[in-house]
């Protein structure tokens, strides 16, 4: 049942509705291409896994033929493909410019993939030539929507119900887009014109029904909402609706009964939950009403809709200022929106109202944990814990501070504090996520206290509890591990070396690109090197992610695209990748930036291809010490981190990560330079000027001090934020050897990466 206002989705019926003119304009100029006129005969005859079968052949022996790329693309699009349809359809232009058709599809496309910014480039250059093209003028208006200019979406969306007169779709995204710029009238007319036209429309309906409601015609109304609900009587935004209209006619009791319905129909809906506290006007239901707000925005927050969760809690706020859930959950919002001082004032405001509010002591000796600051964290904590005999007993926040404190108290060296306070988290009845914090917490302090046997006790039920879900979600084999595998047959068959070099106009400067293996001191280098005044660091952000999948896009998609690149292919991954850099705030062409994600290793064939002038630097650690490393760590599991909850699938993946990265050496001519974390420890300045030397940056005495600055950076978002914040160590090397019981199976796995990165008895020094 769709919602008026959710006009994203009314555009199908303007794409449909194009389609069959676009494909009748090609197929009358397809008489010499026999192949692909089987294609588009088997898209008449809804045969469209033929038909995707005969694109790619004719695409195989054709990669530049405009008119293939085009139907491609269309069809890609049709079929709930947009990304491929963005760089089929962008090519075709390329090859073919100025067919108004052809790139207003694009324009869908990319608003489809959500890059709105070249969505209304597209859509622009359409309308440059063609003013009158009402698709175009449709796609632009919905940019404007997007992007909450409201009045340039009313041009164009009247722009284009001028040339489409009597389109429902174009009239109730006017109307709403009328309504948002304030012109109510307007807004009034155009549903009323979308009513004769289509009077027992869903979208109509719903859509005007809830216009009327807002302006007070509350009987009209639930007229619209009754016809609706006698079509569709379970439907979630129906039932929504219809109980707005029972609140707005001042009938409480059966505008909850109905949302009552709704619960059960849509259990969890924060819609609801908002409602519910809507209805509840009595001063003497003022708690009530609280909690059901206080619930929907919780709901928000989990669902990540940020602007819906500030919405409410704003109004919370204002009606109950002294709510201390109610700041908790401000904390929470700043906290989920980077926000962390706005985060802290959020809980200390909340502690302040009700010290007992032992949620808000948790997550605000968590934050200050995370940030590393480590004395307020311990005096937040002891304070939260002395308040537990006071009210009601919180039972998650309980636990939430218990491991707050344990943290904080192992930070301190209280090994014996911490342990005990372990020990009390059982007796709380924790989740499975609690307890698998907690394992990883005890595996922890067993470490450090140098007993191995307990510290692996500990980590292999944490790891199993963190596995589990994840294996019930995505069953068999992880599908990173199996990718490492296929690029390692296809290398092993000397595939590498058939690539053919491809000059490409160079688009952006050259990135760096810091790799090698999670725990393998990759954190430390970005840290050292984000301190230099010449370098801008992405630590784990998603440009080459987002080049990954703009390759599994292309007709042969990864890794089969890459030995065909062309020049175009070239130059659109570039921009795709700076324009991904540029989302993360990485556009001062003046720096060098480096790009740090430890298992793109895997990738680095795909980023010597599109960037075959970069540097790489290459992290390596004693592979015993990486292994152990990664297996102690809470990840947060995908298809990669899934690799690292037992000792043997870690030493699986670290193995076959190595012998590709061997071959991309091998094979590849790449530009390298390794650096052995106990070398960096050993001698900081002398490891720090070389790699200096490589990225052709001068060194800065301010190096050194890279640990202060991380800490002034606050939360540091991988699992070595502990180590950041502290000056070079050395008590992290070679911890391996006393787990050498654990790993003695491993070792002849392990040996030739031990051997082959010059780790043995000799180079070790204390």
């Amino acid at each position: 049942m769709p919602d008026a206002a959710a006009t994203i989705g009314l555009r199908y019926h303007a794409i449909r509705q194009r389609m069959g003119a676009m494909y009748s304009r090609i197929m009358a100029i397809q008489t010499d291409r026999p192949l692909l006129q089987a294609a588009i005969d088997a898209v008449e005859r809804n045969d469209l896994q033929r038909a995707d079968a005969l694109f790619l052949e004719y695409l195989a022996k054709d990669r530049a033929d405009p008119i293939a790329l085009a139907d491609y693309g269309d069809f890609c699009l049709r079929t709930g493909r947009p990304a491929n349809a963005c760089y089929l359809l962008y090519k075709a232009d390329a090859l073919c410019p100025g067919n108004s058709d052809l790139l207003t599809q694009l324009g869908y496309a990319q608003l489809e993939t959500q890059d709105f910014d070249s969505a209304k480039r597209s859509f622009e250059a359409v309308l440059a030539g063609s003013p009158e093209y009402a698709q175009a003028c449709y796609g632009l208006a919905l940019c404007h929507q997007q992007a909450g200019a409201w009045a340039a979406a009313v041009e164009s969306f009247a722009n284009a119900l001028a040339t489409q007169p009597d389109t429902l779709p174009i009239l109730l995204s006017l109307a709403s887009a009328c309504l948002h710029a304030g012109d109510s009238a307007q807004a009034r007319i155009h549903f009323e014109h979308a009513e004769k036209i289509a009077p027992d429309d869903p979208a109509m309906l719903l859509g005007y029904g809830k216009f009327l409601r807002e302006q007070g015609e509350t009987s009209h109304a639930m007229l619209l909402i009754d016809r609706l609900a006698r079509e569709h009587p379970d439907e979630e935004p129906v039932l929504l609706e219809k109980a707005r209209c029972l609140r707005a006619l001042g009938d409480f009791s059966q505008s909850i009964r109905w949302l009552e319905r709704l619960d059960k129909v849509s259990p969890d809906l924060p819609d609801c939950e908002e409602e519910l506290g809507n209805c509840l006007q009595s001063p003497t239901d003022r708690a009530l009403r609280d909690q059901h707000w206080a619930n929907a925005v919780g709901r928000w927050l989990r669902a990540g809709e940020l602007r819906h969760a500030e919405t409410l809690l704003g109004r919370l706020l204002t009606s109950s200022p002294l709510n201390a859930s109610a700041w908790n959950l401000r904390g929470l919002l700043e906290n989920a929106s980077h926000r962390l001082d706005a985060a802290e004032n959020a809980y200390r405001e909340a502690i302040a109202i009700d010290p007992a509010n032992l949620d808000a002591c948790a997550n605000l000796a968590h934050l200050y944990e995370s940030t590393n600051r480590v004395a307020e964290a311990k005096a937040v904590a002891e304070d939260g814990l002395g308040c537990i005999g006071i009210g009601t007993q919180q039972q998650n926040a309980i636990i939430e501070l218990t491991l707050a404190s344990c943290k904080v108290e192992r930070r301190l060296k209280n090994y014996p504090l911490s342990l005990k306070l372990l020990d009390r988290i059982e007796s709380f009845r924790p989740s499975d996520l609690q307890r698998q914090s907690a394992y990883f917490e005890r595996g922890k302090l067993m470490d450090l206290c140098g007993d191995a046997a307990d510290a692996i006790a500990a980590f292999t039920p944490g790891n199993a509890l963190a596995l589990a879900p994840w294996q019930r979600e995505n069953p068999g084999k992880t599908k990173f591990l199996a990718g490492v595998e296929h690029m390692l047959d296809l290398a092993g068959k000397g595939w590498l070396c058939e690539w053919e070099p491809v000059r490409a106009p160079t688009i952006g400067a050259n990135p760096a690109f810091l790799i090698g293996f999670p725990r393998s001191g990759t954190t430390l280098l970005n840290h050292v090197l984000d301190s230099h005044g010449a370098i801008r660091t992405m630590e784990e952000k998603p440009p080459a992610q987002d080049l990954m999948d703009a390759v599994r896009s292309m007709p042969k998609g990864y890794p089969n695209a890459l030995p065909d690149f062309d020049a175009f292919d070239i130059t659109y991954l570039r921009e795709v990748y700076f324009r991904s850099a540029a989302r993360e705030g990485v556009c001062d062409s003046s720096l060098l930036v480096l790009d740090k994600f430890p298992l793109h290793t895997t990738m680095a064939g795909l980023l010597h291809r599109v960037f075959p002038q970069a540097k790489f630097l290459f992290a390596i650690r004693h592979p015993c010490d990486v292994v152990l490393s990664c297996f102690m760590q809470n990840f947060k599991l995908n298809e990669a981190m899934a690799n690292f909850c037992t000792i043997a699938d870690t030493v699986a993946l670290y193995t076959r990560t190595m012998d590709l990265w061997e071959m991309y050496r091998t094979q590849l001519p790449l530009t390298v330079h390794t650096i052995r974390y106990e070398d960096v420890v050993d001698d900081f300045d002398g490891q720090i000027r070389a790699l200096c030397d490589f990225l052709q940056v001068p060194w800065e005495e301010g190096l050194r001090q890279f640990s202060t600055r991380a800490l002034d950076r606050g939360r540091i978002n991988t699992p070595s934020y502990e180590q950041v914040g502290k000056p070079i160590y050395r008590e992290a090397r070679y911890r391996w050897e006393r787990y050498r019981e654990h790993l003695e199976s491993f070792l002849p796995a392990l040996q030739p990466y031990i051997e082959r990165f010059g780790y043995s008895d000799s180079t070790r020094s204390d």
